[in-house]
């Protein structure tokens, strides 16, 4: 997707994180009608790879300081 490698390292958990971590768009869903754009994780990332090649400064560079 991104023509790049990811540095990966695995090790074991840490105090403090999580036994399982879930994500869910469910409840959104189900309470405020909200459809996410992108549902499969190719599509997420590919799409959030493009915005940040795209706006290396972040948001600095889509909003200026006087919000516009």
């Amino acid at each position: 997707m991104t023509g790049k490698k990811v540095p990966c390292r695995t090790g074991p958990r840490r105090p403090g994180d999580p036994a399982v971590l879930v994500a869910s768009a469910g409840k959104a869903i189900e309470e405020m009608g909200w459809r996410p754009r992108y549902t499969s994780l190719e599509e997420i990332i590919a799409t959030a790879w493009m915005w940040h090649r795209n706006k290396p400064g972040g948001y600095s560079q889509v909003y200026s300081p006087e919000g516009r």
